[in-house]
């Protein structure tokens, strides 16, 4: 009784300490277990202790936990108990995986799995799988990765552990990142978030959360990315999950130095750093260290960023994580070309394409594309540096297409719809209720249908209201009238247009000018006018069908035919002219490189459609799409370059000059005008 109550007053004397010292929770967490320890009996308290000891050590002085195993195998051993050495050498697993020792950890969990199977201890058997599996995965090795998750789904269904099944999601979803199939990956991060959010797990909410928000990011969704990043904040700062938390407030200030508010990022990434220095956590400080690396790279303080890198590849080294240490060398490499020392910066090129090819990334090897051709263009490898920029090129176009954009827009918008449906049945379900309360109490009927009729109109308000921001997200994807047929009847059918207009945009020399700006910048840039596009044809009447790289396409007359399509589209084509003119002038004010714009309308029929059955995009074809980029690729910067067929249609609105017949690629010759207000 006494040594219980010494132990009390230490527990307490230690959360006091914690106060007035800034202790971490894992320090008193592990002081009090230790404490407790010196009283314990040799019996299976103490080896909960132990093991204790071992998973309080994960996230704080890893190695520190391994010195627990030989004490709490042997007690084991002694006691006969078969289910804590499972335990045990399933703890020590993943010790070692924390540590990034994988063959040392698929050892222990090999011998885990073994245990659990002989004795029949299902949720053991799927948690090792699920360990092993995250092994496999860890060193690139996806396809027994794959195969060991699915084993373990397999056993969560059976057992109709839903809370397993998301986190084995989770893991698919992660394989999927990993291999640069972001659809995949999104696809089980929000079938994860569904069963999270139905069993009210924070923590599993928050994660999800965050890898969504990295989805989002990978596709140029920042605003979206940075909205989940703010959500998952207060639930991993209320569950005290500290390694999450640093690595999200590293994200929140990746979104930041994309925007070019460098005060922020630094704000955050410094936050980031100080949480996994208090948990003493290599992985999430070497990703701290990467981040500043990236926001003095932005601003071209090579050198720094190059001492921030090798801080960040010692700590990440640590824990031997490949894909994070492949990211920084192309980073370094890039450093090490803008300051002109080529062979620094073709070594650390080979050591990231050594990994890229070992882990099969597609995300790296692209990168180490990009990385290569900046090298080659810097030493005056022409012929190199073009093919490695086709490739480069290549591979980022088939990563993030606008399908794979609008794919990604068209689960988000499904997730949303679920949510609403759930709340309709809620609200029907309710009804019901009601409904039969009203028959058994007649006294109270009239009392029971008003309060029944204020709750169904609150209800059907916020159903309204949940199934505008739906019917937005959809709009944001399809034209109105068309979505309303899809919604209407489930599919939309393809229409011919006897004439309609399309205007085809492109800047100049864009792949010259991608080689001088950083990848934030340039996306940036791009954004920035295409966000400006977007509103001028809104405000034209003008229907935006597509991306495509650098180049920028609508069309006027259409999903609605109208008779003033030209006029709309040439209209719309010079308020673009006009902006791009003062945003040249800016940035040449600036110093900066300047993006001129040439611009194409041609008029014509086209057939306009759904692709697809369900992860669908608005289209056109027809030769009239043809001619409208060939207008603009005969055209001239800074000029609008239209056909003869468009010019019939609006030269008693505009002024315009003939150049003549033009030969057009695989066209033959076509009147062309330059047209102007």
């Amino acid at each position: 009784m006494h040594k219980f109550f010494y132990f009390i007053l230490i527990l307490n004397l230690l959360v006091f300490i914690q106060k007035i010292t800034g202790q971490n929770d894992d320090q008193v967490y592990i002081e009090s277990l230790l404490n407790n320890l010196q009283y314990a009996k040799e019996d299976t308290g103490k080896i909960n202790l132990l093991i204790g000891l071992m998973n309080a050590h994960q996230y704080y002085n890893t190695e520190e936990g391994l010195q627990y195993e030989t004490q709490a195998i042997k007690l084991s051993e002694k006691l006969n108990r078969q289910a804590d050495i499972q335990q045990i050498k399933w703890t020590v697993g993943r010790l070692y995986w924390r540590l990034g020792k994988f063959d040392q950890a698929l050892d222990y969990h090999r011998e885990a799995l073994a245990l659990a199977e002989k004795l029949g201890d299902r949720r053991s058997i799927h948690k090792t799988l699920r360990s092993i599996g995250q092994d496999y995965a860890d060193q690139g090795r996806f396809p027994e990765a794959l195969d060991y998750f699915t084993k373990s789904l397999e056993v969560a269904k059976e057992d109709g552990d839903k809370d397993a099944i998301a986190g084995i999601y989770q893991l698919f979803a992660w394989v999927y990142e990993n291999q640069g199939n972001l659809t995949e990956s999104s696809r089980y991060n929000y079938l994860s978030l569904k069963i999270y959010e139905e069993l009210g797990n924070k923590q599993g909410v928050a994660l999800t959360m965050s890898n969504i928000a990295y989805g989002y990011e990978m596709l140029g969704k920042d605003s979206l990315a940075l909205s989940f990043r703010y959500k998952t904040i207060p639930i991993l700062k209320e569950i005290s999950d500290k390694p999450n938390l640093s690595i999200t407030y590293t994200e929140i200030g990746n979104s930041f130095l994309k925007k070019g508010k460098y005060e922020e990022a630094f704000e955050n990434y410094f936050l980031s750093l100080q949480i996994s220095n208090e948990i003493n956590d290599k992985y999430s400080i070497g990703i701290s260290y990467m981040s500043l690396g990236k926001a003095y790279m932005t601003q071209s303080k090579n050198s720094e960023a190059i001492d921030h890198f090798l801080k960040a590849i010692e700590n990440l080294n640590a824990v031997s994580a490949k894909q994070k240490l492949a990211e920084i060398y192309i980073k370094i490499s890039t450093c090490y070309t803008r300051l002109n020392q080529y062979s620094e910066s073709k070594n650390y090129l080979a050591k990231a394409l050594a990994i890229s090819n070992e882990i099969e990334s597609e995300l790296l090897i692209t990168d180490y594309y990009g990385g290569a051709e900046r090298l080659d263009s810097a030493m005056g490898n022409w012929k190199d540096a073009y093919s490695k920029y086709k490739l480069y090129i290549h591979k980022r176009e088939k990563l993030y297409s606008d399908e794979k954009i609008n794919m990604l827009g068209q689960m988000t918008m499904q997730y949303e719809f679920e949510k609403i449906e759930a709340a309709a049945r809620a609200e029907q379900e309710k009804k019901d209720i009601r409904q039969r309360a009203i028959q058994y109490s007649i006294a109270g009927a009239l009392a029971g249908v008003l309060i029944f009729l204020a709750v169904v109109y609150r209800q059907r308000k916020k159903i309204a209201k949940e199934k505008k921001r739906s019917d937005e997200l959809l709009l944001n994807i399809l034209p109105q009238e068309v979505a309303e047929e899809l919604k209407s009847k489930g599919s939309a059918d393809a229409r011919q247009f006897a004439e309609v207009s399309v205007m085809f945009t492109d800047f100049k020399d864009f792949t010259q000018i991608s080689e001088k700006l950083s990848p934030a910048e340039l996306v940036f840039e791009i954004h920035s006018c295409f966000k400006i596009f977007d509103d001028i044809i809104t405000n034209h009447n003008i229907e935006k069908i597509k991306t495509i790289g650098d180049s920028y396409m609508c069309a006027g007359g259409l999903p609605v035919s109208n008779t003033t399509h030209a006029i709309d589209v040439v209209g719309a084509a010079l308020d673009i002219q006009q902006y791009m003119k003062t945003h040249l002038e800016k940035r040449i004010k600036e110093g900066k490189e300047p993006f001129e714009i040439r611009i194409g309308v041609h008029t014509g029929p086209v057939v306009a459609g759904i692709v697809g059955v369900k992860k669908f995009a608005y289209d056109i074809w027809g030769d009239t799409v043809n001619i409208a980029s060939r207008m603009e690729s005969s055209g001239e910067t800074g000029k609008v370059n239209i056909s003869g067929r468009t010019y019939e249609l609006v030269k008693d609105n505009f002024r315009c000059t003939y150049r003549g017949k033009i030969e057009a690629k695989h066209k033959g010759e076509i009147d062309m005008y330059f047209v102007e207000k």
